[in-house]
């Protein structure tokens, strides 16, 4: 995508696994490309003209799936009620086969 300049911030995002993010030409972030954007976002003065330019992946990034009816609590309780659980052991059944020292003591 390229080096994308504002105030005294440098966006370099020419490789696509690591965008990096400079202030004051020094390097303050190395990773992810949203997460660059929103550091830049936040610690800019005027932030519009970044909302504009990473527009696009600002607006891909899924939203959460609940809906304002949704009691969180009450979801976060059921799943850590579920989560914490023991699986149903299944009777140990003993091999019907002997192992090798008791056939050699019998």
């Amino acid at each position: 995508m390229g080096i994308f300049k504002h105030e005294n911030m440098e966006m370099d995002m020419s490789i696509s696994s690591k965008t990096k993010l400079y202030k004051d030409d020094k390097l303050i972030f190395m990773g992810d490309g949203y997460k660059a954007i929103t550091i830049m976002i936040n610690s800019s003065k005027d932030q519009q003209p970044v909302k504009d330019k990473f527009h696009k992946q600002l607006t891909m990034r899924e939203k959460p799936k609940f809906s304002k009816g949704d009691d969180l609590e009450a979801l976060r309780k059921e799943a850590l009620e579920s989560f914490g659980k023991p699986k149903e052991e299944k009777p140990n059944k003993k091999s019907k086969k002997t192992n090798q020292w008791e056939r050699l003591t019998k």
